[in-house]
């Protein structure tokens, strides 16, 4: 059930290695400025920008898989609450800047804020700002899904009480199955999708939806990983001998590379499962770099072993 190496499942925190274990017990700390983390895959500068910080119920974050076996590796707080981040990229090359993913902004209120335990949602637009780059010189948002989480930085409200695209310039993709499903929510769904995180880029004339997998600029695609939602995808860098892949919600954690350790938010679980297995198949066999959207210490491992048995080193 649960995979080996570095480290096994019983100690996955291991793999941020002393610091990361040290922020266990606190606030997840956060790079500044020059000190932001990266890496070089292929052609294109991948930055790991901060969207903030939250926490969600830990049951909920593991699924089917009891309390004692993932506890240890992501401890709670008394709300019953894990550690999380909300990590975006920023991906630069050949003259363009894309934004994959945007945390869940600023238009949130208190209430909201105290529910999901959330710091630090202005922190996109100061790192981008550490880089010297303004909103404005951002090309592409490519949006994984629409939960709250993902997309809400997209948008901002303005002091008028309006709210507009957070990137004047960019365009917005969105797979069509996620707006149209966004906009069908359902009583297990409907919390995670706010219109006013995507509404207003339809407004705008920004919004661009597309129906299959897109390759954004060349050798970075949009690919559906389906099971969280039928249309969640990641970016997957299709760059022989640097494959890697930003792999959202599939795998939210490192604690999540096991393949029962599945979400109870996911809406297709099994088809989840499926998804997860066919990936992690290819990755540990090319060696492939996973890249984390929610892990509160990791930013990127290399995996290796099996799809049954993972094995992985700290990247970034």
């Amino acid at each position: 059930m649960g995979y080996s190496g570095k480290p096994i499942v019983g100690d996955a925190r291991a793999a941020a290695g002393q610091e990361g274990r040290e922020r266990s017990a606190g606030g997840a700390g956060r790079p500044r400025g020059d000190a932001l983390p990266s890496l070089q895959i292929g052609p294109y500068k991948v930055t790991f920008l901060s969207g903030g910080r939250f926490r969600l119920d830990g049951g909920a974050m593991f699924g089917v898989v009891p309390k004692v076996l993932w506890t240890h590796v992501a401890p709670t707080d008394e709300r019953n609450r894990i550690r999380m981040r909300m990590t975006c990229l920023l991906i630069e090359g050949g003259g363009k800047r894309i934004l994959v993913d945007a945390g869940c902004g600023t238009k949130v209120d208190a209430k909201f804020r105290d529910i999901y335990a959330i710091e630090g949602p202005e922190e996109l637009l100061s790192d981008l700002a550490s880089l010297k780059l303004a909103p404005d010189a951002i090309d592409t948002v490519a949006m994984t899904h629409l939960h709250f989480d993902h997309c809400g930085g997209g948008t901002t409200r303005d002091p008028g009480g309006a709210v507009g695209a957070t990137f004047p310039k960019a365009r917005y993709l969105v797979r069509r199955q996620e707006w149209h499903d966004a906009h069908h929510a359902n009583e297990r769904n409907r919390a995670s999708y706010l219109p006013e995180n995507y509404d207003p880029l339809e407004a705008s004339g920004q919004l661009q939806l597309h129906d299959d997998d897109l390759e954004i600029v060349p050798g970075v695609w949009m690919k559906n990983l389906p099971g969280h939602t039928l249309g969640h995808q990641g970016c997957f860098f299709d760059i022989p001998g640097s494959r890697a892949l930003y792999v959202v919600d599939l795998v939210p954690t490192v604690a999540h590379l096991p393949l029962p350790f599945i979400m109870g938010y996911d809406l297709y679980p099994m088809t989840t499962l499926e998804t997860k297995r066919a990936i992690l198949r290819d990755a540990t066999r090319e060696g492939w770099l996973l890249l984390f959207e929610h892990d509160p210490d990791l930013f990127a491992v290399r995996v290796s072993g099996t799809e049954q048995k993972v094995e992985f080193e700290k990247v970034a």
